[in-house]
């Protein structure tokens, strides 16, 4: 009983032959298209698939979404707030507005010298490129997610002169002119222009005590497929590893009868999350090693709590003790952490226990998951509650 208290069992219902053939290791059945429309990098040792960043925003509205993306590619938040202040008037920041009336839906095409979204995309060379980007990443034209992403690709593509000149300012008014002038190029009047310059000043002052310069973004950049057994992880995308995953499912863990199939969990889940702070590829088979290698494999049962820490600090990053509070780890995911914990019960546990992280909060409240046995729970946007209600005292903040 008092291993218990520092680890947690991974149950073999009776012995392993007999849990095996009560409930089999079967392949996951992968739907890839769930994976490509949510931007979500799915590894696979013989391809990855990667489009766009991971779909997840973190903000309560979406002022505070877009300026959180924003500083997470590196602006601080006066320039951040330049750019909200021009959308304000733009859009309201609304991503379906048109500009002659109504709402464009996931598969709106928009019309030359009629503008859209937030930008109000209006050129039709411009509008051409952004629809073309939504046929290729399968992403709704009126998500916030992908507009944001799409901005950020022609900002640093065809606008490279802007971003240099932007990331010069120092005031929100310098950063507003500037940004209008490069970029958006309305012709406004003087007193038009002053008012996105007060806008950007408003939410300068409302959110400066709140996001920091140089604070992470949740929701990541485009990425490029690779097909050569090789992943990539880029400015915050998430990698899934599946720890039945051919390549390393009969990769041995801590003795001979425990794999990381069977009993890899804590390790696999870990290394989603050294993968998706770090931004370097990271396997279960390195970090399983390293847990073997250090005696954090508890014999045939699985990690001892201490993984987490352990794990964390050799790759760089921080682990912070959290209690059982779904507020404290909600703000912990708002500032950009990700959670490793581990817990037993109903769907995503089971029954014998089980480790996880949770990456990601949504506007709502929910949220969003990595599993590293059951794929499917990582389509779902979890209540804090069901997460919560397996779990003890083995909780986690994992940051850089």
């Amino acid at each position: 009983m008092k291993k218990n208290i520092d680890r947690i069992i991974l149950f073999i219902f009776a012995l392993s032959f007999t849990f095996n053939a009560i409930f089999p290791v079967k392949a996951f059945a992968i739907d890839m298209n769930f994976y490509r429309a949510n931007d979500i990098l799915y590894y696979d040792p013989t391809c990855v698939s990667s489009v766009g960043g991971d779909g997840t925003l973190v903000g309560s509205d979406n002022a505070e979404k877009i300026l959180r993306f924003l500083v997470g590619k590196g602006l601080t938040l006066i320039q951040a707030a330049g750019i909200l202040g021009n959308w304000y008037e733009e859009s309201k920041l609304d991503p379906s507005v048109i500009q002659s009336g109504g709402s464009g839906g996931a598969d709106f095409k928009p019309t030359s010298e009629d503008g859209f979204g937030i930008a109000q995309w209006s050129y039709y060379t411009r509008q051409d490129k952004m629809y073309a980007y939504h046929q290729e990443t399968g992403r709704p034209m009126n998500d916030l997610s992908f507009q944001l992403d799409w901005f950020w690709k022609e900002f640093t593509e065809d606008y490279a002169g802007g971003v240099v000149t932007l990331k010069e300012q120092t005031t929100v008014e310098g950063a507003a002119v500037d940004f209008h002038q490069k970029y958006e190029s309305s012709s406004d009047t003087a007193s038009e222009i002053q008012e996105r310059v007060d806008k950007g000043v408003e939410y300068y002052e409302q959110f400066k005590s709140t996001i920091q310069d140089g604070s992470e973004s949740s929701s990541g950049g485009s990425a490029s497929a690779k097909c050569d057994g090789e992943s990539e992880n880029v400015n915050g995308e998430f990698v899934f590893y599946n720890q039945n995953d051919a390549e390393w499912k009969d990769v041995a863990l801590g003795s001979a009868s425990l794999t990381i199939g069977s009993g890899g969990c804590g390790p696999t889940s870990m290394a989603m999350i050294i993968t998706a702070l770090t931004g370097k590829k990271v396997t279960p088979v390195e970090t399983a090693k390293f847990a073997t290698d250090n005696g954090l494999i508890d014999g045939n049962n699985g990690s001892f709590f201490s993984l987490t820490e352990k794990l964390a600090t050799e790759y760089g990053l921080k682990a912070t003790k959290l209690s059982n509070d779904a507020a404290a780890i909600s703000e912990a995911l708002k500032r950009g952490s990700m959670i490793h914990l581990s817990g037993s019960g109903s769907n995503p546990w089971t029954q014998g226990g089980h480790f996880l992280a949770i990456r990601g909060i949504t506007a709502e409240g929910k949220w969003l998951i990595a599993d590293s046995y059951n794929l499917d729970n990582n389509k779902i946007e979890w209540d804090p509650s069901d997460i919560l209600s397996g779990v003890g005292s083995n909780i986690w903040e994992v940051s850089k």
